[in-house]
């Protein structure tokens, strides 16, 4: 107080500690918005991820899907200050003054806008195939190549006899087992042929002389036998050329993978072969459960039709980690590049929904 009322009497000490005042609430609102930049990319991250999630969970009950664009954000990180007041002189100095200090601070966001992209140019780039070398590229990224594939490749077409032939190709190969990768490779094959036939499967004899090895991921049957036919390639370390997916046929697979857990009559969890410390091993592909309350533990949760729908947070590190996130993270890249800015609303008429 002594030190304000000494102050008080100097006016260069007033403005000082005014120009200090000014300084500090800059360091604030910049502090400010720092952090509410991080929680609105936080907030953006969630909700793109329980989106798709959603969507993947109305596909599995072939319900209708519906798509949101986060659009941009309008922030007001500003500040001002002044210092208006009296100053009366007489011929040998200042007199008296009066100092009014007043201060105008409003910092970070205050408004976000929300885009409805149901509409037929959304939709028609959803509806696009993708290219086929999208799956070189995140190869090239390092993403687990049986799950770049299960994601992407819609089917593979060949003739019969090219379809035999390696078949019986790969039976030599898991004969000789020359080395740890085939090993890994043919046990697979031999655990998901055993839980083909305990579940009734059978292999249908080709008519024609072409044939279609379809990737669907509500069927146990089909699953295998499209995933035995990835490791057989994978085996012999051939690549064909195939059909690849469009963006909206991926959410269709994923709600294909979230049936097969929840309401297939024979119900079985997806799996993926990965590599993990120079051994391929199978891990769950594409983990979503299925509560009527509040689940602990979980890495994404959606709610719909009075159900909580929830990916649990994988055992990260652990050979055993799911890799759910890490297909969230692949069909959020697809989505994001699938469409482009051409194909989002041109908003003219903004409601601001506040978001301080």
């Amino acid at each position: 107080m002594g030190f304000w009322l000494e102050c008080q009497a100097r006016p260069t000490c007033r403005a000082v500690v005014l120009t200090m005042l000014l300084l500090g609430i800059a360091g604030c609102t910049r502090g400010e918005l720092e952090h509410k930049a991080d929680a609105y990319n936080q907030a953006i991250a969630e909700s793109n991820n329980r989106q798709i999630l959603l969507n993947a969970v109305r596909a599995s009950q072939r319900a209708p899907m519906s798509f949101v664009g986060f659009g941009d954000v309008a922030a007001t990180p500003t500040f001002s200050g002044a210092a208006g007041g009296t100053f009366n002189f007489d011929p040998l100095g200042l007199t008296t003054y009066n100092v009014n200090p007043t201060l105008n601070v409003n910092g970070g966001f205050t408004s976000f806008t929300m885009n409805n992209l149901n509409y037929a140019a959304f939709a028609q780039e959803l509806q696009r195939p993708l290219q086929p070398s999208i799956v070189e590229y995140f190869d090239q990224l390092k993403f687990p190549k049986e799950l770049v594939k299960l994601i992407f490749v819609q089917e593979y077409t060949l003739a019969v006899q090219k379809r035999q032939r390696i078949a019986t190709e790969a039976a030599m190969r898991c004969r000789a087992r020359a080395n740890q990768r085939d090993i890994d490779i043919c046990g697979a094959m031999e655990r998901d042929r055993d839980r083909f036939d305990k579940a009734g499967c059978q292999d249908f004899p080709e008519t024609h002389g072409t044939m279609t090895v379809l990737n669907v991921g509500r069927d146990l049957c089909a699953m295998v036998t499209f995933q035995t036919f990835v490791r057989q390639l994978r085996l012999l370390e051939v690549e064909l050329p195939f059909k690849p997916r469009t963006t909206q046929a991926i959410l269709y697979y994923l709600g294909d993978l979230i049936a097969a857990q929840n309401y297939s009559t024979h119900r079985f969890l997806p799996e993926v072969l990965i590599e993990k410390d120079n051994r391929r091993l199978t891990v769950p592909l594409f983990e979503v459960g299925r509560s009527a309350g509040v689940v602990a533990g979980t890495a994404v949760t959606v709610s719909y039709g009075g159900e909580s729908f929830f990916i649990p947070t994988p055992a990260f590190g652990s050979t055993e980690e799911a890799r759910s996130l890490q297909v969230l993270d692949l069909v959020s890249q697809v989505i994001t590049a699938a469409t482009s800015k051409d194909a989002l609303p041109k908003t003219s008429t903004v409601t601001l929904v506040q978001a301080r």
